[in-house]
Parts: structure tokens; sequence; C-alpha cells
């Protein structure tokens, strides 16, 4: 889930080589608000708006994989490691990344007349996307779009590569998993942006790590007798709300 909240982010986002600041209007299942995303190099940070400004922010480095969480409220940082999103291949090997169809549809969104494409992949995962043929300064933007695809892992079959459209992209939406996730361009500038800003500060500290219980264990094991064997119509116990389905890996 994590890596398609990114990969869209992306989409909506453009530029990579300047320096980028956007505001999306962002809509999942759980969350309904403004966010504000930032972009300088191969890093990410994502500041939600939930009742105050930055009550959370999200810094991803597209290169490692990792994510730093800073709670504001608190002044707390959590670092999650993850997996590095591999660059695309540029020899030999066809991409795998979804194609976008046109549908011939059209729609006004904001200022912008939009023709709407459709991509769907392996994992079932199906996007719509809302183009806009004619946005400022996108002769220069889909140039970066290429780089970008790059960086982004344009080589898996996640989300379509942003070159592979014919304009900016000014709203988008994937639904997977019976989940659907909604982001709308609100605004888009360039301009230099401090280092700082993608680092945790300084007075910030970590979230302490929960310690190992360490219990005394029980001579017997449940549904057990002292002999070892297992008690006649016993069974072992299942933990409180487990289940052997697997979630949907997105």
């Amino acid at each position: 889930m994590k890596r398609i909240f990114i990969s869209l982010a992306l989409v909506c986002a453009a530029g990579a080589r300047a320096d980028l600041v956007t505001q999306q209007q962002i809509v999942t299942p759980n969350y309904n608000g403004v966010a504000a995303i930032k972009i300088k190099g191969t890093k990410i940070r994502m500041d939600m708006y939930a009742g105050q400004p930055q009550a959370l922010s999200t810094i991803t480095d597209l290169n490692t994989g990792e994510t730093i969480n800073l709670m504001h409220g608190q002044k707390l940082y959590l670092i999650s490691p993850g997996q590095p999103m591999k660059q695309a291949k540029t020899s030999g090997t066809a991409s795998r990344a979804p194609v976008p169809r046109p549908t011939g549809k059209t729609q006004k969104v904001g200022d912008y007349d939009t023709e709407l494409y459709t991509w769907s992949n392996s994992r079932g995962i199906t996007g719509t996307v809302w183009v806009a043929k004619i946005y400022p300064d996108y002769a220069r933007i889909r140039a970066d779009y290429a780089v970008l695809d790059k960086t982004a892992g344009a080589d898996t079959d996640m989300t379509p590569a942003l070159s592979a459209l014919p304009g900016m992209v000014v709203r988008s939406q994937v639904t997977g998993g019976g989940q659907t996730i909604t982001l709308a361009l609100i605004s888009a500038q360039e301009g230099p942006l401090d280092a700082s800003l993608f680092g945790i500060p300084r007075d910030y500290k970590e979230v302490p790590r929960p310690k190992p219980f360490v219990g005394q264990v029980p001579k017997t094991a449940p549904g057990k007798t002292t002999s070892g064997k297992t008690a006649p119509g016993s069974s072992t116990p299942k933990a409180p709300g487990t289940s052997t389905q697997k979630l949907p890996d997105w």
C-alpha cells in the first residue's frame, strides 16, 4: 500500500530535477484532506494535514526505501526500513509498467480540459488518470518524467510510466484490494528546498522500541498433559483475531 501511495503522489507531482512543492487533495478510506508534497532529488516529504498543520510527515528515500515518520505534536520520529525502488532497465528488456489506454472521454478538471486514460496491472489494481495536454511548462516537465520513471521503478507492473502519458496528470484514482485512493493536484511550484526538510529535527526523539517480554514458561503447554501428550478433545488455541488469510500486497 505504501508503495502505491508514493507512486500516486509522484504521478500528480510532476517534476524531478528541480525541487518541487505541490499541494494535493487526497481521499482514502481513512483520510480526506490536503497534503503538501516536497521533492528534492530522490527524497520525498509528505506533510499530512489532519486537523492541525503538519500533524504527521513522512520522508521517503527512493534509493533505500527507508521512511522517516515525524509526529510533530509529540516531537517524535520513527524510522521504517524498506526496499529500494529499483531503477528501470534501459537496455534489452521491455518495461512491465502498465500502459494507459485512452477512453475517448473528456472532462473539465478545474481550469484544464482533460482526457481520461485507464490502466490495470497483474495484481488486480486498476487506475484512471485525468491528463491535461495543455499545461504550463509541460514540455520541460515531460523530460523530467522520463528521469523520474527510472527512479520510481517503472520496470515494475505497479503503476504506469509517467513519460508514457501525453500531458500533465491533474487527477489520479487507483482501486485495489477493496480500497480506492484519489489524488487531485491543487498547485505546483518550483523552488529550492532546504535539505534539512528531509532529515530528522534535532529536538525530536525516537519512539521507544518495545522491550521483549520475558516471562515464566508454563510447565505444561495448553492442551497438553504432564506427559507431553495432547489431552483428548483439546487443540492448540489460536490467538484472538488471527487469520491465515494473506493481505493484498499492493
